[in-house]
């Protein structure tokens, strides 16, 4: 099962995953408690951890307002994350890109998505989540929120001196804030692939089978078990189905006719 590490390294320079931690509950209190943590992986390392009011893609986008307009952080080419509905849009629908991926694609970021179930796939981030964990969460006994906050800020700070970066590559702001009302559609997007990072599993019915956006896919069964990468092209609406095999990417599913749809700006399609 060769994970493919190439095909993420040349997607492009600047690479950011993203990860929800939580909840987490004060002791004697039921009220949930969220963080998003956010960490550049390279050619820089950056980490943030923010707490958010719920595990919302209007809360995610709200940070990412931060990272980019208050923080001035560099736009990446690519972001990673899991399958979180919050990142994918509804789950239920067959082929739904939500805001959170329009957002990105019309500033021109590529989006991967995991293998679903694979946290390892995002490792760095979950690294740091497991550093929150012992350095923070785990390391105080908290009595209030404003108290979580206030040693959140310190931990951010500490955190930051630890992974000093100096200097940034520099990168234009991005086109549309997170939060505008009127996101693009479809044909309007500037960077119009979608890639999904998926396992060959044996279904119910001994097929052997991808998810891509609530659909199955068949492949052959020598594939039982193997990384395979999907490109899906939101606006010409098709995708592929590719494969790291040693030093090269190779083409396992030709081009096929993929519907995607947004769920509130263009009628949706089955196929």
């Amino acid at each position: 099962m060769l994970y493919p590490v190439g095909f993420l390294k040349a997607a492009g320079e600047i690479m950011m995953q993203m990860d929800f931690i939580g909840p987490r509950y004060i002791k004697g209190d039921n009220t949930p408690i969220h963080f998003l943590s956010i960490r550049y992986v390279h050619p820089f390392k950056k980490q943030f951890f923010f707490r958010i009011k719920s595990q919302t893609t209007d809360e995610v986008l709200r940070i990412l307002s931060t990272i980019f307009f208050g923080l001035k952080m560099p736009l990446p080419d690519v972001v990673q994350q899991d399958n979180d509905s919050v990142f994918r849009g509804c789950l239920n629908e067959k082929g739904m890109v939500g805001r959170y991926i329009r957002w990105w694609c019309h500033n021109g970021v590529i989006v991967i998505f995991n293998a679903p179930r694979s946290p390892w796939n995002t490792g760095s981030v979950e690294g740091a989540n497991s550093i929150f964990d012992r350095k923070f969460w785990q390391q105080f006994h908290f009595a209030s929120i404003e108290e979580v906050d206030a040693k959140l800020s310190e931990f951010v700070e500490a955190y930051s001196d630890y992974n000093a970066v100096t200097m940034f590559p520099e990168r234009a702001l991005p086109r549309l804030r997170p939060l505008s009302k009127k996101l693009p559609d479809l044909p309007t997007l500037s960077q119009p692939y979608l890639f999904l990072l998926r396992i060959v599993h044996k279904d119910q019915f001994g097929y052997y089978t991808i998810e891509v956006l609530n659909r199955y896919i068949t492949l052959p069964c020598k594939l039982k078990g193997q990384f395979v990468i999907v490109q899906v092209n939101m606006v010409e609406q098709w995708m592929k189905v590719w494969q790291e095999q040693e030093d090269c990417t190779v083409l396992i599913r030709a081009r096929q006719e993929f519907k995607v749809c947004t769920g509130g700006f263009q009628k949706r399609k089955e196929v």
